[in-house]
Order: C-alpha cells, then sequence, then structure tokens
C-alpha cells in the first residue's frame, strides 16, 4: 500500500545519492546483517533464483549507501524524512550501485517492511505536468528505525556511524559578484552571485594550488566531521580592480554538513587519523592584518579587544564594534540591524562611545575607509590577505612535514601533536606577507580544555 504523503513532503525530500559507507563497527555489523536479511527474503520470495557469490560486496555496499541515505533526514533534523531516486535503469549508470543491485535491495527492503514507497508520477495539477516526472520516493519505516536502534546505531546520529562520499570539487575556485550588502555579518557561508571567468595561467596556478590541498587531505581519515575538499571564492568579481585578490576563503565542501559549519567545541572533538585535533586560531585577524598595513604590530601582552573603559566584560561589544567597522564603509555609527538581531546586548553600548576609545588605542582605524596607496580597501582585501596566509601556512605544512590540516578561515585545524608546529607555519606565513607577528591562541581537544 502507497503510504499517504503531501505533494508538498514528497518535492521537499532530498536525493539518495547511494554514495556513502559505514564507519562505525556498529554500523558495519548492521549492514551486514541487513544485507544478508535482504538477500535472504529476495531469495525465497523467489525475486532472485541464486544468491550473490559475493554478498558482502555490491549488495552490502548499496545496503549501506541506501540506509545511510535513508537515516540522512533524522540525523540533519528534517521534518521530512522522504528521499529521491529515479529507478530508471540509465540514471544508474556510471553509479557506485547497479541497478539490479539497488533493485533487489529495493524490493528486498519492501517485504520486510522496512520501506516505505511512492512510485515515480506526475502531479496533476501541475500546469507544466506533460513535461514533470517526480522520480520514486522512499522512506524508513519505523520498524527499520527500530531495527537499526536495536543494533546500536540510532538513526539521528546518522553521522556517527555513516562517512558520504563526494568527488573532488571541480574546479576548485570561484568568482563571485560583490555581496548584495557591506556588512559582514556572522554567517560564514559565502554569498554573492558566481561569475564566469578564463582560466589563464594566474588562474590555473590558483586552482592547481587547491587541488593539491584537496588531493592530499583527501588520503586522511577524518572523523567527527565531515570534508570533501575545498572551493576557494574569491569575492567581488564585478569590482573593475578586481585581479583574484579580493575573499579567497577556502570553503568546506559541502558546506552545510561540513567541519566548518560546526561549533569550535565540536571541531575540536574531531580526530584526524586517528588522533585528536587542535585549533590554532589567529586572535583579532582582521584588526592584525590592517595594522600591519600601517607598520603597526599589535601587543602581544594584552587582549587587542580591551580599551580604555571597555574592558574583558565588554570584549563581545568591541568585537562587534570591529566586525561592523570592517564590513563597512566607515567606521560605524550604529549597529547593523543583523548584528543587533543576533546579539541583543549591544543596544546597551552606544558605537560612538566605542569608537573613541578605539581611535584612541588604534589611531589608523580613523584610516579605515580613506584611499591606502591609492585604494580604498574593504573586507575582501582583509580576507584575502587572510587567506593567503592560511594557503601559505596548510602548504608549508604539507611541505615541511607531510602534516594534514584544515582550515576555519581565520584558524587551523592539526593533529594535536602538530599545533606547535601549526603555530610556527602560521606565524611564518603572516611574517612572510604581512611583516608582522600575529597573536596566536591554541585550543587543545575539547576533552582536554
Amino acid at each position: 500500500m502507497t503510504p499517504k504523503a503531501t505533494q508538498e513532503e514528497l518535492q521537499a525530500a532530498s536525493y539518495a545519492s547511494l554514495r556513502a559507507h559505514a564507519t562505525s563497527d556498529g554500523a558495519k555489523a548492521l549492514v551486514a546483517k541487513l544485507a544478508a536479511m535482504v538477500e535472504d527474503h529476495t531469495i525465497q520470495s523467489g525475486l532472485r533464483k541464486n544468491r550473490r557469490k559475493d554478498p558482502a560486496g555490491k549488495l552490502a555496499y548499496a545496503t549501506g549507501a541506501f540506509l545511510a541515505d535513508l537515516l540522512r533526514p533524522l540525523w540533519k533534523e528534517e521534518q521530512n524524512g522522504w528521499v529521491y531516486r529515479s529507478l530508471k535503469k540509465a540514471s544508474f549508470n556510471g553509479e557506485a550501485v547497479a541497478y539490479r543491485t539497488f533493485e533487489q535491495l529495493f524490493e528486498g527492503l519492501k517485504g520486510l517492511e522496512f520501506l516505505d514507497h511512492v512510485p515515480g508520477h506526475k502531479v496533476a495539477d501541475n500546469p507544466y505536468a506533460d513535461r514533470t516526472q517526480y522520480a520514486s520516493r522512499f522512506r524508513a519505516t519505523p520498524a527499520l528505525l527500530k531495527f537499526c536502534r536495536a543494533d546500536g546505531v540510532e538513526p539521528t546520529k546518522c553521522g556517527e556511524h555513516f562517512e558520504f562520499e563526494y568527488d573532488l570539487p571541480e574546479p576548485p575556485i570561484e568568482r563571485r559578484a560583490r555581496k548584495p550588502k557591506n556588512f559582514f555579518g556572522k554567517s560564514t557561508a559565502p554569498t554573492g552571485r558566481p561569475m564566469e571567468f578564463e582560466r589563464t595561467t594566474q588562474v590555473l596556478k590558483i586552482e592547481e594550488a587547491v587541488r593539491e590541498l584537496n588531493e592530499f587531505f583527501n588520503k586522511q581519515v577524518l572523523r567527527g566531521g565531515a570534508h570533501h575538499g575545498y572551493i576557494r571564492i574569491f569575492s567581488n568579481g564585478d569590482d573593475p580592480d578586481f585581479d583574484w585578490n579580493k575573499g579567497g576563503r577556502f570553503y568546506s565542501q559541502h558546506f552545510v554538513d561540513s567541519y566548518q559549519a560546526m561549533s569550535g567545541a565540536r571541531r575540536r572533538m574531531m580526530t584526524i587519523n586517528g588522533e585528536p585535533v587542535a585549533e590554532i586560531d589567529i586572535r583579532a585577524s582582521y584588526l592584525t592584518i590592517f595594522l600591519s598595513m600601517h607598520g603597526v604590530q599589535l601587543d602581544d601582552t594584552k587582549d587587542p579587544y580591551e580599551l580604555e573603559g571597555f574592558g574583558a566584560d565588554h570584549r563581545v561589544a568591541v568585537k562587534s564594534w570591529f566586525t561592523g567597522t570592517f564590513g563597512n564603509s566607515k567606521p560605524i555609527r550604529r549597529w547593523p540591524p543583523d548584528m543587533l538581531k543576533d546579539e541583543p546586548t549591544l543596544d546597551r553600548y552606544r558605537p560612538s562611545s566605542i569608537t573613541q576609545a578605539v581611535m584612541a588605542k588604534y589611531p589608523a582605524m580613523a584610516t579605515w575607509g580613506l584611499p591606502l596607496n591609492g585604494r580604498i580597501l574593504s573586507w575582501a582585501d582583509l580576507m584575502f590577505a587572510e587567506s593567503e596566509v592560511m594557503s601559505g601556512a596548510m602548504r608549508k605544512l604539507i611541505l615541511l612535514d607531510k602534516t594534514p590540516s584544515l582550515c576555519v578561515h581565520d584558524s587551523l585545524i592539526v593533529p594535536v601533536s602538530k599545533a606547535e608546529t601549526a603555530r610556527e607555519a602560521i606565524e611564518m606565513s603572516f611574517h612572510a606577507k604581512l611583516r608582522v607577528q600575529p597573536l596566536i591562541k591554541i585550543n587543545l581537544p575539547t576533552n582536554q580544555s
């Protein structure tokens, strides 16, 4: 019987890529058990005459991949548990799971009452129904979820038991237009319309550097987070003076599922090649970069965000002032609405009071928004300088002692035994490009902090 579901629910289904494998011992045992049950059911029901010669091979991989797809919506806390996949033979050409293997798996799971299925269909009230065909929809039944829990695999923790597989991004760089607004908010996701670009010698060199980083880390084993290569995104690509010198941050793919979208505490629960990680952070990165352009070195004995009249208790407000100012064309006079929404306590402070204290401690900040060496700087210029530092540090770690690292914009994640090596690499790269020493903080693994 076809389960009840609204068309809106079916249209909101996520794609079942059939590219994942079990990583935990519990998930591996569960997948092997489920694959054997599917094999037995399809033989007993006459859907298949002979047993596979490699029941632990193709069918087991397909079982793990499809099970991960079915559990993924619960892990991502999506209200809609449906996934979609075309059952046309042609859609399996060149895929990791062959059509006949998936057909056996699909029929076996249905027979075991582990799978809800809505056949591919056209939408009757859709004015384009003659051209619009919706692929089959699938959903794990309560019986399958109970089966998983009984074997120690909690569906809502799917990411701890399965790893989703992706191809490395190609091409590994993007050029994007200017953001629709100046404020550089808390979100770390890239914005701006993608633009076409010519692959000049300069561009090919940038691409090759990103590929080297991607291919090296692809050989490592990351647990507790996801990373499937970087796309380096250059910003303000429609500016007249754009020359691959704006933005340039490294965005882990696929971003919303990647380690970059996790909290710092969760990131420091990850392991690389079985070893706990540390996160090496550049303190006040943009401020350090901007002051370096004026030949100013930050005092390494004090918190950069502590000002006269604004001590440690007011750090959030002071840091927010710098974030808002560097995202604006000049020092802010009022709090950006998005910033107030994220941090309501800011309404207790007058930006003008913080401005006065900032100018007293950092006179160079009075020049923000004015020409410097013939150019008016923006956040995109500061971001580019930061991304060049991190690119140099990551490549240096590979070249010097084959150390894997992950970038979080102004910090690097490395195996904890390489924390000091990474700190030195960041300092060397920063000084080579900006002629000052950055202030570095080493954040130990969460259980050691």
